[in-house]
Protein backbone atom coordinates (compact mmCIF):
# COMPACT_ATOMS: atom_id res chain seq x y z
CA UNK A 1 0.00 0.00 0.00
CA UNK A 2 1.47 3.73 -0.95
CA UNK A 3 1.65 5.73 1.91
CA UNK A 4 0.18 9.49 1.67
CA UNK A 5 1.56 10.44 4.71
CA UNK A 6 5.34 10.97 5.97
CA UNK A 7 7.14 12.30 9.19
CA UNK A 8 10.25 14.29 8.31
CA UNK A 9 13.21 14.47 10.93
CA UNK A 10 15.96 16.24 9.26
CA UNK A 11 19.54 16.31 10.36
CA UNK A 12 20.76 18.63 13.50
CA UNK A 13 23.72 20.47 13.09
CA UNK A 14 27.11 19.99 13.37
CA UNK A 15 27.38 19.75 16.98
CA UNK A 16 24.50 17.36 18.05
CA UNK A 17 24.40 15.34 14.63
CA UNK A 18 23.85 11.45 15.25
CA UNK A 19 24.47 12.40 19.00
CA UNK A 20 23.94 10.21 21.63
CA UNK A 21 22.16 13.16 23.65
CA UNK A 22 19.44 12.98 20.58
CA UNK A 23 19.34 9.04 20.32
CA UNK A 24 16.40 8.35 22.87
CA UNK A 25 14.49 11.02 21.14
CA UNK A 26 13.60 9.22 17.91
CA UNK A 27 12.12 6.75 19.85
CA UNK A 28 9.86 9.08 21.42
CA UNK A 29 9.34 12.12 18.70
CA UNK A 30 9.26 9.23 15.82
CA UNK A 31 8.94 5.32 17.14
CA UNK A 32 5.35 5.82 19.63
CA UNK A 33 4.39 8.72 17.24
CA UNK A 34 4.21 6.41 14.14
CA UNK A 35 2.55 3.61 15.55
CA UNK A 36 -0.12 5.55 17.11
CA UNK A 37 -0.73 7.16 13.98
CA UNK A 38 -0.69 3.92 11.77
CA UNK A 39 -3.34 2.30 14.44
CA UNK A 40 -5.36 5.17 14.74
CA UNK A 41 -5.56 6.09 11.30
CA UNK A 42 -5.23 2.86 9.42
CA UNK A 43 -2.73 4.06 7.17
CA UNK A 44 1.09 3.47 6.14
CA UNK A 45 2.77 6.46 7.28
CA UNK A 46 6.27 6.28 5.60
CA UNK A 47 9.70 7.80 8.22
CA UNK A 48 12.59 9.99 6.52
CA UNK A 49 14.60 10.02 9.30
CA UNK A 50 17.45 11.96 7.78
CA UNK A 51 19.19 12.43 10.64
CA UNK A 52 19.33 9.15 11.98
CA UNK A 53 19.82 7.38 8.77
CA UNK A 54 22.52 9.95 7.34
CA UNK A 55 19.82 10.07 4.21
CA UNK A 56 21.91 11.75 0.95
CA UNK A 57 20.19 14.79 -0.62
CA UNK A 58 19.50 12.45 -3.56
CA UNK A 59 18.08 9.87 -1.85
CA UNK A 60 15.24 12.18 -0.08
CA UNK A 61 14.55 13.72 -3.65
CA UNK A 62 13.73 10.49 -5.11
CA UNK A 63 11.87 9.42 -2.02
CA UNK A 64 9.67 12.43 -2.16
CA UNK A 65 9.04 12.56 -6.17
CA UNK A 66 8.08 8.84 -6.73
CA UNK A 67 5.61 9.21 -3.61
CA UNK A 68 3.96 11.96 -3.90
CA UNK A 69 3.21 11.95 -0.88
CA UNK A 70 0.06 14.60 0.32
CA UNK A 71 1.06 15.93 4.02
CA UNK A 72 4.21 15.47 5.89
CA UNK A 73 4.88 16.04 9.79
CA UNK A 74 7.98 17.55 10.58
CA UNK A 75 9.62 17.75 13.81
CA UNK A 76 11.64 20.71 15.34
CA UNK A 77 14.24 21.22 17.66
CA UNK A 78 16.58 23.79 18.21
CA UNK A 79 19.48 21.89 16.45
CA UNK A 80 17.54 20.95 13.16
CA UNK A 81 15.51 24.02 12.64
CA UNK A 82 17.37 25.54 9.78
CA UNK A 83 18.16 22.04 7.65
CA UNK A 84 14.15 22.01 8.33
CA UNK A 85 13.22 25.15 6.88
CA UNK A 86 15.43 24.45 4.04
CA UNK A 87 13.85 21.07 3.47
CA UNK A 88 10.14 22.88 3.42
CA UNK A 89 11.22 25.05 0.86
CA UNK A 90 12.77 22.27 -1.19
CA UNK A 91 9.02 19.45 -0.40
CA UNK A 92 6.78 22.76 -1.65
CA UNK A 93 8.41 23.41 -4.82
CA UNK A 94 8.89 19.70 -5.91
CA UNK A 95 5.22 18.98 -4.12
CA UNK A 96 3.40 22.22 -4.19
CA UNK A 97 -0.17 20.33 -2.97
CA UNK A 98 1.06 19.08 -0.15
CA UNK A 99 0.23 20.24 2.96
CA UNK A 100 2.90 20.27 5.74
CA UNK A 101 2.62 20.54 10.05
CA UNK A 102 5.37 21.29 12.46
CA UNK A 103 5.86 19.44 15.61
CA UNK A 104 8.32 19.45 18.42
CA UNK A 105 10.39 22.01 20.90
CA UNK A 106 10.21 24.92 18.08
CA UNK A 107 6.38 25.20 17.77
CA UNK A 108 6.12 25.39 20.71
CA UNK A 109 8.76 27.53 22.59
CA UNK A 110 7.80 29.93 19.67
CA UNK A 111 4.69 29.70 17.51
CA UNK A 112 4.53 33.06 16.02
CA UNK A 113 7.86 32.33 14.61
CA UNK A 114 6.44 29.85 12.04
CA UNK A 115 3.83 32.91 10.62
CA UNK A 116 6.90 33.37 8.43
CA UNK A 117 7.57 30.00 6.89
CA UNK A 118 5.61 28.38 4.40
CA UNK A 119 4.16 25.90 6.84
CA UNK A 120 0.83 25.06 6.76
CA UNK A 121 -0.08 24.34 10.54
CA UNK A 122 1.89 23.92 13.65
CA UNK A 123 0.91 21.53 16.79
CA UNK A 124 -0.04 23.77 19.45
CA UNK A 125 1.02 23.40 23.31
CA UNK A 126 -1.45 21.76 25.98
CA UNK A 127 -1.40 18.84 23.19
CA UNK A 128 -0.30 15.27 22.58
CA UNK A 129 1.69 15.94 19.64
CA UNK A 130 0.36 12.76 17.72
CA UNK A 131 -3.55 13.69 17.96
CA UNK A 132 -2.75 16.66 16.35
CA UNK A 133 -0.79 15.14 13.28
CA UNK A 134 -3.72 12.58 13.17
CA UNK A 135 -6.38 14.92 12.75
CA UNK A 136 -4.19 17.06 10.44
CA UNK A 137 -3.78 13.80 8.48
CA UNK A 138 -7.44 12.93 8.44
CA UNK A 139 -7.97 16.81 7.13
CA UNK A 140 -5.80 16.19 4.70
CA UNK A 141 -7.91 13.33 3.57
CA UNK A 142 -11.03 14.99 3.73
CA UNK A 143 -12.25 12.61 6.68
CA UNK A 144 -12.24 15.61 9.11
CA UNK A 145 -13.53 19.41 9.43
CA UNK A 146 -11.13 22.12 9.80
CA UNK A 147 -12.71 23.66 12.94
CA UNK A 148 -12.75 19.45 15.09
CA UNK A 149 -9.21 19.60 15.01
CA UNK A 150 -7.74 18.69 17.98
CA UNK A 151 -3.74 21.18 19.03
CA UNK A 152 -3.88 22.11 15.02
CA UNK A 153 -3.20 25.72 14.57
CA UNK A 154 -3.14 27.06 11.16
CA UNK A 155 -0.80 29.35 9.25
CA UNK A 156 -3.46 31.85 7.09
CA UNK A 157 -1.68 34.84 5.69
CA UNK A 158 1.15 35.27 8.45
CA UNK A 159 -2.03 34.79 11.24
CA UNK A 160 -2.06 31.71 13.50
CA UNK A 161 -5.21 30.30 13.79
CA UNK A 162 -6.20 27.51 16.40
CA UNK A 163 -8.67 25.60 15.63
CA UNK A 164 -9.93 23.49 18.50
CA UNK A 165 -8.48 23.29 21.84
CA UNK A 166 -5.77 20.27 21.91
CA UNK A 167 -6.21 17.42 24.25
CA UNK A 168 -4.21 14.48 26.19
CA UNK A 169 -5.27 11.09 25.29
CA UNK A 170 -4.83 8.22 28.09
CA UNK A 171 -1.64 6.50 28.33
CA UNK A 172 -3.65 3.17 26.91
CA UNK A 173 -3.69 5.09 23.55
CA UNK A 174 0.02 5.72 23.50
CA UNK A 175 2.17 4.01 20.74
CA UNK A 176 4.99 1.64 21.50
CA UNK A 177 7.92 1.95 18.91
CA UNK A 178 7.93 -0.84 15.90
CA UNK A 179 10.96 -2.32 14.90
CA UNK A 180 9.58 -3.04 11.34
CA UNK A 181 8.24 1.02 11.33
CA UNK A 182 11.32 2.76 12.00
CA UNK A 183 15.41 1.74 11.61
CA UNK A 184 15.78 1.23 15.04
CA UNK A 185 19.72 -0.70 13.99
CA UNK A 186 20.65 3.58 13.27
CA UNK A 187 19.35 4.41 16.49
CA UNK A 188 21.20 1.65 18.38
CA UNK A 189 24.06 3.13 16.04
CA UNK A 190 23.36 6.71 17.36
CA UNK A 191 22.86 5.31 21.34
CA UNK A 192 26.18 3.15 21.05
CA UNK A 193 24.13 0.28 22.35
CA UNK A 194 21.41 -2.09 21.47
CA UNK A 195 18.36 0.02 23.93
CA UNK A 196 14.93 0.12 23.42
CA UNK A 197 13.28 3.87 24.90
CA UNK A 198 9.85 3.60 26.11
CA UNK A 199 7.76 6.30 27.54
CA UNK A 200 6.56 5.71 31.28
CA UNK A 201 5.57 9.02 32.22
CA UNK A 202 4.45 12.25 30.17
CA UNK A 203 3.85 15.69 32.38
CA UNK A 204 6.12 17.07 35.32
CA UNK A 205 5.02 19.10 38.47
CA UNK A 206 8.20 21.20 38.71
CA UNK A 207 8.33 23.43 35.00
CA UNK A 208 12.08 24.10 35.21
CA UNK A 209 12.73 27.32 33.76
CA UNK A 210 15.22 25.30 31.19
CA UNK A 211 13.24 22.64 30.74
CA UNK A 212 10.58 21.69 27.73
CA UNK A 213 8.64 19.03 29.92
CA UNK A 214 5.78 20.89 30.96
CA UNK A 215 5.22 22.48 27.83
CA UNK A 216 4.86 19.27 26.04
CA UNK A 217 3.01 17.09 28.31
CA UNK A 218 1.68 19.22 31.20
CA UNK A 219 2.15 19.48 34.77
CA UNK A 220 -0.02 16.70 35.76
CA UNK A 221 1.95 13.26 35.35
CA UNK A 222 0.22 10.94 33.16
CA UNK A 223 1.27 6.93 33.47
CA UNK A 224 1.56 3.92 30.78
CA UNK A 225 -0.27 0.76 32.24
CA UNK A 226 1.93 -1.56 33.57
CA UNK A 227 1.08 -4.45 31.74
CA UNK A 228 1.03 -3.35 28.76
CA UNK A 229 5.05 -2.14 28.94
CA UNK A 230 5.50 -5.87 30.25
CA UNK A 231 3.66 -7.23 27.19
CA UNK A 232 6.27 -4.88 25.30
CA UNK A 233 9.26 -6.36 26.98
CA UNK A 234 8.24 -9.90 26.26
CA UNK A 235 7.45 -9.37 22.92
CA UNK A 236 10.74 -7.83 21.97
CA UNK A 237 14.12 -9.31 20.79
CA UNK A 238 16.06 -6.88 23.03
CA UNK A 239 16.99 -6.99 26.90
CA UNK A 240 18.20 -3.53 27.28
CA UNK A 241 15.82 -0.64 28.14
CA UNK A 242 15.40 3.05 29.23
CA UNK A 243 12.36 3.98 30.19
CA UNK A 244 11.61 7.80 29.62
CA UNK A 245 9.35 9.92 32.90
CA UNK A 246 10.41 13.12 33.95
CA UNK A 247 10.88 11.71 37.61
CA UNK A 248 10.69 7.92 37.43
CA UNK A 249 10.21 8.34 41.60
CA UNK A 250 8.24 10.64 41.81
CA UNK A 251 4.71 8.38 42.21
CA UNK A 252 6.67 5.81 44.52
CA UNK A 253 3.74 3.67 44.62
CA UNK A 254 3.57 3.46 40.72
CA UNK A 255 7.41 2.88 40.84
CA UNK A 256 6.98 -0.09 43.22
CA UNK A 257 4.25 -1.47 41.35
CA UNK A 258 6.50 -1.52 38.07
CA UNK A 259 9.52 -2.78 39.84
CA UNK A 260 7.63 -6.17 41.25
CA UNK A 261 5.94 -6.41 37.48
CA UNK A 262 9.51 -6.75 36.39
CA UNK A 263 10.72 -9.00 38.96
CA UNK A 264 7.64 -11.15 38.59
CA UNK A 265 8.25 -11.42 34.95
CA UNK A 266 10.05 -14.59 33.16
CA UNK A 267 12.13 -12.53 31.14
CA UNK A 268 14.79 -10.23 32.91
CA UNK A 269 15.86 -7.15 31.41
CA UNK A 270 18.65 -4.30 32.71
CA UNK A 271 17.38 -0.50 32.44
CA UNK A 272 17.56 2.89 33.17
CA UNK A 273 16.14 5.64 34.04
CA UNK A 274 15.74 9.55 35.15
CA UNK A 275 14.44 11.54 38.07
CA UNK A 276 15.77 14.85 40.87
CA UNK A 277 18.27 14.24 43.35
CA UNK A 278 15.37 15.06 45.92
CA UNK A 279 13.38 12.11 44.72
CA UNK A 280 15.97 9.65 45.30
CA UNK A 281 15.56 9.57 49.35
CA UNK A 282 13.62 6.02 49.59
CA UNK A 283 16.59 3.01 50.35
CA UNK A 284 12.86 0.15 49.54
CA UNK A 285 12.69 1.67 46.27
CA UNK A 286 16.10 1.76 45.07
CA UNK A 287 16.61 -1.48 46.80
CA UNK A 288 13.33 -3.14 44.79
CA UNK A 289 14.74 -1.21 41.63
CA UNK A 290 17.86 -2.79 41.69
CA UNK A 291 16.14 -6.19 42.35
CA UNK A 292 14.25 -5.39 38.97
CA UNK A 293 17.16 -4.54 37.22
CA UNK A 294 17.94 -1.26 37.17
CA UNK A 295 21.66 -0.65 36.53
CA UNK A 296 22.05 3.41 36.21
CA UNK A 297 19.62 6.38 36.97
CA UNK A 298 20.18 10.19 35.52
CA UNK A 299 19.91 12.34 38.07
CA UNK A 300 19.64 16.26 37.07
CA UNK A 301 21.05 17.77 39.58
CA UNK A 302 22.88 20.11 37.73
CA UNK A 303 25.23 21.24 40.30
CA UNK A 304 26.06 20.89 44.05
CA UNK A 305 27.26 24.49 44.52
CA UNK A 306 24.27 25.66 46.50
CA UNK A 307 23.99 29.34 44.89
CA UNK A 308 24.33 27.75 41.38
CA UNK A 309 21.13 25.62 42.49
CA UNK A 310 19.48 28.48 44.15
CA UNK A 311 20.09 30.75 40.49
CA UNK A 312 17.66 28.14 39.44
CA UNK A 313 15.05 27.60 42.20
CA UNK A 314 16.41 24.28 42.90
CA UNK A 315 14.65 22.93 45.94
CA UNK A 316 17.17 20.81 46.64
CA UNK A 317 20.00 21.21 48.39
CA UNK A 318 24.12 19.16 48.51
CA UNK A 319 22.50 16.60 51.57
CA UNK A 320 19.57 14.83 48.66
CA UNK A 321 22.76 14.61 46.37
CA UNK A 322 25.15 12.95 49.09
CA UNK A 323 22.31 10.52 49.81
CA UNK A 324 21.45 9.65 46.25
CA UNK A 325 25.04 8.77 45.46
CA UNK A 326 25.22 6.68 48.82
CA UNK A 327 22.17 5.01 48.41
CA UNK A 328 23.06 3.92 44.67
CA UNK A 329 26.19 2.74 45.19
CA UNK A 330 24.76 0.38 47.92
CA UNK A 331 22.75 -1.05 45.30
CA UNK A 332 25.64 -0.83 43.05
CA UNK A 333 23.61 1.44 40.70
CA UNK A 334 25.22 3.37 37.89
CA UNK A 335 24.82 7.04 39.23
CA UNK A 336 25.06 9.28 36.34
CA UNK A 337 24.95 12.75 37.36
CA UNK A 338 23.32 15.25 34.50
CA UNK A 339 25.18 18.77 35.22
CA UNK A 340 24.80 22.22 33.36
CA UNK A 341 28.12 24.31 32.66
CA UNK A 342 27.33 28.62 32.27
CA UNK A 343 24.30 28.52 35.23
CA UNK A 344 23.50 32.33 35.75
CA UNK A 345 25.33 32.95 38.74
CA UNK A 346 28.34 30.26 37.62
CA UNK A 347 31.63 30.77 38.66
CA UNK A 348 34.90 28.86 37.54
CA UNK A 349 35.24 28.05 40.68
CA UNK A 350 31.52 26.82 41.17
CA UNK A 351 31.80 24.50 38.05
CA UNK A 352 35.67 23.16 39.81
CA UNK A 353 33.83 22.70 43.35
CA UNK A 354 31.54 20.36 41.60
CA UNK A 355 33.72 18.38 39.47
CA UNK A 356 35.59 17.80 41.89
CA UNK A 357 33.08 16.54 44.26
CA UNK A 358 31.72 14.16 41.81
CA UNK A 359 34.95 12.64 41.05
CA UNK A 360 35.75 12.00 44.07
CA UNK A 361 32.28 10.21 44.70
CA UNK A 362 33.25 8.27 41.80
CA UNK A 363 30.15 9.38 39.48
CA UNK A 364 29.27 9.69 35.95
CA UNK A 365 29.02 12.88 34.95
CA UNK A 366 27.21 14.09 31.74
CA UNK A 367 27.79 17.80 31.12
CA UNK A 368 25.35 20.02 29.08
CA UNK A 369 25.15 23.81 28.73
CA UNK A 370 23.02 26.16 30.18
CA UNK A 371 20.37 26.97 27.52
CA UNK A 372 17.97 29.70 28.61
CA UNK A 373 15.04 28.94 25.90
CA UNK A 374 12.93 31.75 27.31
CA UNK A 375 15.15 34.12 26.12
CA UNK A 376 14.80 33.43 22.41
CA UNK A 377 11.77 35.39 21.10
CA UNK A 378 9.88 35.13 17.27
CA UNK A 379 12.00 37.77 15.63
CA UNK A 380 15.04 35.99 15.60
CA UNK A 381 15.75 34.17 12.24
CA UNK A 382 16.32 29.81 12.11
CA UNK A 383 20.33 30.43 12.12
CA UNK A 384 20.04 33.05 15.85
CA UNK A 385 17.84 30.26 17.15
CA UNK A 386 20.16 27.13 16.15
CA UNK A 387 22.67 28.75 18.41
CA UNK A 388 20.40 27.93 21.25
CA UNK A 389 22.23 23.97 21.63
CA UNK A 390 22.55 22.65 24.75
CA UNK A 391 25.69 20.78 23.39
CA UNK A 392 27.10 24.71 22.71
CA UNK A 393 25.41 27.50 24.15
CA UNK A 394 26.98 30.33 26.13
CA UNK A 395 26.63 33.33 27.44
CA UNK A 396 29.81 34.05 29.17
CA UNK A 397 31.57 33.16 32.45
CA UNK A 398 34.76 35.43 33.81
CA UNK A 399 37.99 33.99 33.15
CA UNK A 400 36.54 31.38 30.71
CA UNK A 401 36.95 31.64 27.25
CA UNK A 402 34.50 30.23 24.74
CA UNK A 403 37.34 27.32 23.60
CA UNK A 404 37.65 26.82 26.96
CA UNK A 405 33.93 25.82 27.77
CA UNK A 406 33.61 23.86 24.79
CA UNK A 407 36.69 21.66 26.45
CA UNK A 408 34.48 21.43 29.45
CA UNK A 409 31.14 20.11 27.80
CA UNK A 410 33.27 17.56 25.66
CA UNK A 411 36.29 16.45 27.53
CA UNK A 412 35.04 16.83 30.88
CA UNK A 413 37.88 14.73 31.98
CA UNK A 414 40.93 17.25 31.62
CA UNK A 415 38.86 19.84 33.59
CA UNK A 416 41.66 20.87 35.96
CA UNK A 417 44.03 21.37 33.50
CA UNK A 418 41.16 23.56 31.36
CA UNK A 419 40.28 25.24 34.40
CA UNK A 420 43.82 26.49 35.37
Amino acid sequence: MKSKFAIIWANSGLSTKSSHVNAPYHFVHVGEIINYLERELKEKIDLLDIEAEEMQFQDIMQKLIKNKYKAFALYTNTENLQNTIKLLKIIKQVLPEAKTIVYGEMPIYLPKFFKKTKFNAIVSKQCDQEVAIADFFDYVSGKKDKDSLRGVIFIEERNLVQSKKGEYINPEQWGFTNSKQVPIKKYFEMEGKEQVVVTLVRGCPYNCMYCNAVSYYGKKERKRPIDSVINYINNSPYNLYKFFAPNFTLDEKYALEFCDALISNKKKIKWSCTTRPDLLQNEELIKKMAEAGCYKIAIGIESIEQEDLDSINKRYDRKNIIKGIELLKKYNIEYKALIMFGLPEQTKESIKYTLDFLNEKKVTIRPTAYTPFYEMNHNMNAEQISQYDKRTYYEGIQDLSYGDFLKLIYDTKQYKEILN
